[in-house]
Protein backbone atom coordinates (compact mmCIF):
# COMPACT_ATOMS: atom_id res chain seq x y z
CA UNK A 1 0.00 0.00 0.00
CA UNK A 2 1.47 3.95 -0.81
CA UNK A 3 1.82 5.93 1.84
CA UNK A 4 1.42 9.54 1.69
CA UNK A 5 3.87 9.94 4.38
CA UNK A 6 6.80 7.83 2.15
CA UNK A 7 8.86 10.43 0.03
CA UNK A 8 8.57 9.31 -3.57
CA UNK A 9 11.28 10.57 -6.92
CA UNK A 10 9.51 12.89 -7.88
CA UNK A 11 8.50 14.69 -5.04
CA UNK A 12 8.78 18.28 -4.46
CA UNK A 13 8.81 18.89 -0.27
CA UNK A 14 8.06 22.23 2.21
CA UNK A 15 9.83 21.31 4.90
CA UNK A 16 9.67 22.92 7.90
CA UNK A 17 13.01 22.08 9.98
CA UNK A 18 12.64 23.26 13.63
CA UNK A 19 15.50 24.87 15.39
CA UNK A 20 16.14 22.91 18.72
CA UNK A 21 19.11 23.76 21.75
CA UNK A 22 20.37 22.04 23.71
CA UNK A 23 17.05 19.47 23.53
CA UNK A 24 14.40 22.37 23.24
CA UNK A 25 12.29 23.79 20.54
CA UNK A 26 13.53 27.80 20.18
CA UNK A 27 10.36 28.69 18.46
CA UNK A 28 11.90 29.66 15.28
CA UNK A 29 12.42 26.90 12.29
CA UNK A 30 13.91 26.90 9.06
CA UNK A 31 11.78 26.61 5.47
CA UNK A 32 13.15 24.19 3.32
CA UNK A 33 11.79 23.52 -0.62
CA UNK A 34 13.61 20.19 -1.64
CA UNK A 35 12.93 18.18 -4.52
CA UNK A 36 13.63 14.21 -3.92
CA UNK A 37 14.79 11.89 -6.97
CA UNK A 38 15.16 10.33 -8.97
CA UNK A 39 13.67 12.39 -11.07
CA UNK A 40 11.69 11.11 -14.10
CA UNK A 41 9.70 14.16 -15.18
CA UNK A 42 11.12 16.83 -17.20
CA UNK A 43 13.28 19.72 -15.97
CA UNK A 44 10.63 22.07 -16.69
CA UNK A 45 7.90 20.25 -14.77
CA UNK A 46 10.25 20.02 -12.00
CA UNK A 47 11.11 23.68 -11.81
CA UNK A 48 7.43 24.43 -12.43
CA UNK A 49 6.57 22.42 -8.94
CA UNK A 50 9.53 23.87 -7.19
CA UNK A 51 8.03 27.12 -8.15
CA UNK A 52 4.89 26.28 -6.70
CA UNK A 53 6.33 25.19 -3.51
CA UNK A 54 8.34 28.58 -3.62
CA UNK A 55 5.04 30.19 -3.62
CA UNK A 56 3.42 27.82 -0.97
CA UNK A 57 6.65 28.93 1.40
CA UNK A 58 6.92 32.84 0.65
CA UNK A 59 2.97 32.67 2.28
CA UNK A 60 5.07 32.56 5.54
CA UNK A 61 6.92 35.82 5.32
CA UNK A 62 4.04 37.24 4.28
CA UNK A 63 2.14 35.82 7.08
CA UNK A 64 4.29 37.67 9.98
CA UNK A 65 3.99 40.56 8.06
CA UNK A 66 0.25 40.92 7.74
CA UNK A 67 -1.39 39.29 10.76
CA UNK A 68 -5.25 39.86 9.18
CA UNK A 69 -3.72 37.44 6.75
CA UNK A 70 -2.48 34.96 9.28
CA UNK A 71 -5.48 35.11 10.56
CA UNK A 72 -7.88 34.49 7.56
CA UNK A 73 -5.30 31.62 6.32
CA UNK A 74 -5.63 30.18 10.25
CA UNK A 75 -9.28 30.46 9.25
CA UNK A 76 -9.58 28.78 5.71
CA UNK A 77 -7.53 25.65 6.89
CA UNK A 78 -9.84 25.23 9.05
CA UNK A 79 -12.80 25.04 6.87
CA UNK A 80 -10.71 22.60 4.36
CA UNK A 81 -9.10 20.92 6.45
CA UNK A 82 -11.33 20.26 9.53
CA UNK A 83 -11.24 21.72 13.10
CA UNK A 84 -7.97 23.59 14.44
CA UNK A 85 -8.85 23.03 18.04
CA UNK A 86 -6.87 25.77 19.88
CA UNK A 87 -4.43 26.73 17.15
CA UNK A 88 -3.71 30.50 16.66
CA UNK A 89 -1.58 32.10 14.30
CA UNK A 90 1.61 33.02 16.88
CA UNK A 91 3.02 36.60 15.77
CA UNK A 92 5.95 36.01 17.78
CA UNK A 93 7.59 33.31 16.02
CA UNK A 94 11.02 33.73 14.18
CA UNK A 95 10.09 31.22 10.88
CA UNK A 96 13.87 32.12 9.58
CA UNK A 97 15.71 31.53 12.74
CA UNK A 98 19.21 32.60 11.08
CA UNK A 99 17.47 33.67 7.83
CA UNK A 100 17.79 30.18 6.13
CA UNK A 101 14.83 30.74 3.46
CA UNK A 102 16.17 32.40 0.00
CA UNK A 103 15.02 31.87 -3.35
CA UNK A 104 17.63 29.40 -3.45
CA UNK A 105 16.65 27.22 -0.67
CA UNK A 106 15.88 24.45 -3.01
CA UNK A 107 17.73 21.06 -3.69
CA UNK A 108 16.40 18.99 -6.79
CA UNK A 109 17.33 15.42 -6.51
CA UNK A 110 18.73 15.02 -3.21
CA UNK A 111 17.84 16.40 0.55
CA UNK A 112 18.41 19.34 2.78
Amino acid sequence: MDSSTNLKPNDIALILRPTIVDGKYTNTFQVLVSGFGPLTISEDDVNNLIGMATILASVIPHMEEDEQLANKLVEYCGKMFGDLGDFVYNPNHDSFGDGSFTINTKTVGGMQ
